[in-house]
């Protein structure tokens, strides 16, 4: 029997995320999502919004009511017959969630999946009322996906059950992330990201440390000042996806220096750096521990310290041979462990156990 899934996603599907477009534009769904589709399992898919009118409207409504309501409602009689809805982030699956709390249709029957992303942090950093709100807005989803381990006791610990968030492998296109060997690695250090959780200040003070290694930095424009920069450090503007893949494949140390945030930030580019065989360095912090190994599949970075980001990125843009390691055992980590194929059987998994219930 073939398991119907209705697929909520967010807007990225409409022209990128404003920042660094990361895999082939030919990818109908985020995240890879494409790879749901089949062994027993159909993808249904909700179209963006195309006319002008229509986004307008749609753009009024989901800023006043504060969560994305357009999809669900141009696929309320889909929603109704599928076997579970998958909401990717957590803005597109608040109003299934509301609906399915108050056994409403049209997912009175219709179990309700999300992919989390944010939640976690926002309920450690976040005030009372943002809590509480999370809270509620997660009450009617039977699972949520979360993409680190120490999520999980994190919602515990604001009352959303453990055996409700299951935790899943963030992973990449393996195919199009790939080594290129007719591609020189010329760049020293190269950093890319346009997330908040990325510490680009800290970097910077390392790089002011190492005035013989050029650093350069991918990031959207007015998020730092070229003016501010040492003379080793040069900003660019975002890039092109085929652009992106260049730069990784091109640097001798991919660098994802971040903050300590509770969710794993910065794991895209350093799962995508690994597969093309880059050295990453990356950020120590519990979210993303799981996502590669210390001197093996990366280089760990410690938290706001600039004299140690400054040494570590010394030792190994100082031995090639264990670049070269490094870099060749991150490769297979991916296509082991954080390549798409594996991540979407464990959504496949999640929501066939809660389809199993109804």
């Amino acid at each position: 029997m073939t398991v119907r899934v209705l697929g909520l996603f967010d807007n990225r599907d409409e022209g990128g995320a404003g920042g660094v477009r990361r895999g082939p534009p030919a990818h109908p769904f985020p995240y890879g999502a494409q790879h749901l589709d089949g062994d027993g399992f159909e993808l249904l898919r909700v179209n963006p919004a195309r006319r002008r009118l229509h986004r307008r409207v749609r753009d009024v409504v989901e800023h006043r009511t504060g969560m994305a309501v357009d999809r669900l409602v141009r696929s309320a009689r889909e929603a109704a017959r599928a076997d579970a809805v998958l909401a990717f982030l957590e803005r597109e699956g608040v109003l299934a969630s509301r609906l399915r709390a108050r056994g409403a249709w049209p997912v009175r029957h219709t179990p309700v999946v999300t992919l989390s992303c944010w939640w976690a942090d926002e309920l450690v950093r976040g005030d009372a009322r943002s809590r509480e709100q999370i809270r509620r807005d997660a009450a009617g989803m039977d699972r949520l996906l979360v993409l680190s381990r120490n999520q999980v006791e994190i919602f515990a610990d604001h009352g959303i059950p453990a055996e409700r968030v299951v935790p899943v492998r963030f992973s990449v296109d393996s195919r199009w992330y790939a080594p290129d060997r007719t591609v020189p690695r010329d760049r020293d250090v190269v950093a890319l990201g346009v997330d908040r959780g990325r510490d680009f200040d800290t970097l910077v003070a390392a790089a002011r440390l190492l005035p013989d290694a050029r650093f350069d930095i991918v990031t959207q424009r007015g998020r730092l000042d070229q003016r501010a920069m040492p003379g080793n450090v040069t900003l660019h503007d975002v890039v092109d996806a085929d652009a992106y893949l260049r730069w990784l494949r091109s640097a001798r140390v991919v660098a994802v220096p971040t903050h300590d945030l509770a969710y794993p930030t910065g794991q895209s580019v350093l799962l995508e750096a690994s597969a093309t065989g880059a050295c990453v360095a990356v950020t120590r912090t519990a979210a993303m521990d799981e996502y590669y190994r210390d001197g093996q599949t990366a280089v760990a970075l410690p938290l706001h310290d600039p004299p140690g980001v400054a040494g570590v990125l010394a030792d190994v843009l100082g031995d090639d041979a264990r670049r070269d390691a490094i870099g060749a055992s991150a490769r297979h980590a991916v296509e082991e462990s954080f390549a798409y194929p594996g991540m979407w059987q464990q959504v496949r998994d999640t929501i066939r156990a809660v389809t199993t219930k109804r």
